[in-house]
């Protein structure tokens, strides 16, 4: 199942093709060690997603150590996106871009309401890391991005960030973003399968990549979720008519 490379970045053109999955590594079956599970769900999968997205949960659960073994284990299979929550002031990011390069990481998600991260973008781009601004998010409830939507997505353009995260489950969201944005930067939209968005959905609305994190980690075969949302991503992809 391949998609055409279209709108992919350098560093992810190499592996996106493989289908259009960022597998998001918060949550684990109860009673399952999560360090032990994350590397078995990823010997299943990491032939058939494009990357894997790390948080504070997976952070807090194996420590820095289980997050280094993650990424040295799978660095030349996928691509690791760091999602810390980025939102200090640029020096303080700045630092915290340098490490998470350090560690591996191939991209970064930050927060763009403190702003001033011009510095940050251009470190980023010296070390090779691309950084994604959070335009909007999937959760219900979200107001303040609502009220901000259209600052955020200015800001982004301004600052030339690699691309922009936009909720799968806000479809109306990407095509507004895409319309704008054109072929200049990706779109990486979170909240397909637990938080309602269905698989897909959001690539034929004008995203690049989907998150997915549940519907695959919480499987008892992870594998067979990945193929089928995979399968139902290609559907919806070619119906959708992009390129």
């Amino acid at each position: 199942m391949v998609f055409k490379s279209g709108l992919l970045s350098q560093d992810l053109s190499n592996i996106g093709n493989k289908s259009r999955i960022i597998v998001a590594l918060d949550f684990h079956p109860p009673g399952r060690d999560p360090l032990e599970w994350w590397i078995h769900v990823l010997e299943e999968i990491s032939d058939i997603i494009a990357g894997v997205k790390i948080g504070l949960p997976a952070l807090l659960k194996t420590g820095l150590k289980g997050i280094s073994k993650l990424v040295q284990r799978f660095e030349d299979e996928v691509y690791f996106l760091a999602d810390f929550k980025l939102a200090d002031i640029p020096a303080v990011v700045l630092e915290e871009i340098e490490q998470l390069s350090a560690l591996g990481f191939k991209g970064s998600i930050i927060h763009l309401f403190p702003m001033g991260y011009e510095p940050v973008v251009d470190k980023a781009r010296k070390l090779e890391h691309q950084i994604f601004g959070v335009v909007y998010m999937s959760h219900r409830g979200c107001k303040l991005f609502n009220e901000l939507f259209q600052t955020l997505l200015e800001y982004a353009l301004t600052l030339h960030v690699d691309g922009v995260i936009v909720g799968a489950t806000e479809q109306d969201k990407i095509r507004s973003v895409r319309a704008k944005l054109g072929k200049k930067m990706l779109i990486l939209s979170p909240g397909v399968g637990a938080q309602g968005a269905s698989p897909g959905s959001a690539l034929r609305a004008g995203a690049d990549f989907e998150i997915v994190g549940r519907a695959i980690t919480m499987s008892r075969k992870p594998r067979q979720a990945a193929i089928s949302i995979t399968r139902a991503q290609v559907m919806k992809y070619e119906c959708g008519g992009r390129a």
